[in-house]
């Protein structure tokens, strides 16, 4: 089952890469890398985040409404998890360690960790990774609604 969702996340992250690249070859543009070459947490979180979290985090991004069980908001975590945001527990669920997939529902969400692995070296994937927690983090709102 493992091996099949992972095919099956590598088969749509390459798609996603190649559909951007016959759309920019039809209007004669360069065609865009599957890897963006910034590692900065925010650049991250919008190429591979956003389609389905939102650009603001919350489970509201342009794909959402083709899936069937809605992302996380991600503006929340801390919030559910005693005030703390859990870097670690986000870390193993992104990179897909200690992950138990049936927990998560359908498999939808693409274990990131794998896929940039297959593209970058594992020291680029750690920064890339950590950037990308550092950048949720960034994101938590407090129960307030106050960041």
């Amino acid at each position: 089952m493992y091996r099949l969702s992972f095919a099956l996340a590598a088969v749509l992250f390459a798609c996603a890469g190649w559909r951007a690249a016959d759309t920019a070859n039809a209007a004669g543009e360069q065609q865009p890398a599957i890897l963006i070459e910034s590692l900065a947490g925010h650049d991250s979180f919008e190429r591979y985040c956003a389609p389905c979290h939102g650009v603001t985090g919350r489970g509201d991004g342009p794909v959402a409404s083709a899936l069937r069980t809605r992302p996380a908001d991600l503006t929340a975590l801390a919030r559910r998890n005693e005030g703390r945001f859990p870097r670690d527990r986000v870390r193993d669920f992104v990179t897909g360690s200690g992950r138990q997939l049936a927990a998560h529902g359908t498999t939808e969400m693409p274990v990131w960790g794998p896929l940039f692995r297959a593209f970058e070296t594992d020291a680029r994937v750690r920064e890339r990774i950590e950037n990308l927690l550092t950048y949720i983090e960034s994101i938590q709102v407090a129960p307030t609604g106050a960041k």
